[in-house]
């Protein structure tokens, strides 16, 4: 089953990229990778058609906090998770702040991404 909702990735690690795209997909979800802030700002199409973004903080170039404030000003609400390898309570804080949906540790627990983009989608739905 193949779920309407895209979720795109943006890590500059590829092994990350890989690993969650599988596994998003795995469980019926159409994704799309960028291994860049700046690759995806350049896609308007993705943007456009992305449902949830989940975005490492510590991007080469741009950061994912960074990109996360471009994603605000021109999407409205970008519905996001922030992941982070090193992550710590100032990081938490300024997740939240920014309006992101988590701030998750990697290595990431899979039921708790799979039950925030749950309740992501389901209060998307609600909004509609």
């Amino acid at each position: 089953m193949q779920l309407s909702q895209r979720i795109v990735v943006v890590d500059d690690e590829g092994s990350v990229r890989s690993g969650l795209t599988n596994l998003l997909q795995s469980e019926g979800y159409r994704t799309q990778a960028f291994g860049s802030a700046e690759s995806l700002l350049d896609d308007e199409a993705a943007m456009a058609d992305a449902a949830l973004f989940i975005i490492d903080v510590q991007l080469q170039g741009m950061s994912g906090f960074e990109l996360f404030i471009q994603l605000a000003r021109r999407l409205e609400n970008p519905p996001g998770i922030i992941i982070s390898g090193n992550g710590d309570e100032e990081m938490l804080r300024r997740a939240l702040e920014l309006g992101a949906i988590a701030f998750l540790l990697k290595p990431i627990e899979i039921d708790t991404l799979f039950e925030h983009i749950r309740q992501a989608f389901s209060s998307q739905a609600a909004r509609q």
